[in-house]
């Protein structure tokens, strides 16, 4: 009798301890078929740093906020130039050029390099200060108001108001910068 209970005592643990060998199994083979697909995922996630407000992307949209974030991220590589930056921030800004319009890409190489020739003609420097922003979320058009402080060497300085208008353009989910051109006041009030 003490045997026969035995014996079923064995075979209940080896059917327990059979159970736990494929659950241990199974779980090896999920871990490693979840670490392949992690593996295997080539996703990029771009955040504009400091968001202060909500900001959100559709398939053809973004909201204003994402739309000041980006203007925000783009104006001082723009603007706030002096001789030995501007090569890296004209790199920077080249590379989120909407390549769908081959003139904006011309456009924007030619500021960068006639501001490179007169930056070192003049030992300038240059500084945008920032003071409001109006944005159209559906044309994905920016207008940055502020006050470009430009520095000639130890000459001296000037201060003037300045009115930028952005125009962007939403290609596989990346708002790349299609135009940047510099307002008139009459310009500027005639939008």
């Amino acid at each position: 009798m003490q045997l026969n209970v035995m014996n079923q005592n064995i075979e209940t643990v080896a059917r327990q301890r059979n159970v736990l060998l494929v659950l241990c199994a199974l779980s090896l083979a999920s871990l490693i078929l979840v670490s392949l697909k992690l593996l295997s995922v080539s996703e990029k996630t771009i955040l504009v740093p400091g968001l202060h407000q909500e900001a959100w992307t559709t398939d053809k949209k973004v909201s204003s906020s994402y739309l000041e974030e980006n203007t925000a991220m783009y104006l001082p590589l723009l603007l706030d130039l002096d001789t030995t930056s501007i090569a890296w921030k004209r790199d920077r800004v080249l590379a989120h050029v909407a390549t769908t319009d081959p003139e904006a890409l011309k456009v924007l190489s030619g500021y960068f390099a006639n501001a490179k020739e007169q930056y070192e003609h003049f030992a300038l420097s240059t500084h945008f200060a920032l003071k409001k922003l109006e944005t159209d979320a559906a044309a994905l058009t920016v207008r940055a108001f502020g006050q470009l402080i430009s520095r000639y060497g130890n000459r001296g300085f000037e201060s003037e108001p300045v009115i930028y208008s952005l125009s962007f353009e939403w290609v596989a989910g990346r708002l790349l910068l299609k135009e940047f051109v510099k307002l008139s006041k009459e310009e500027a009030e005639n939008e």
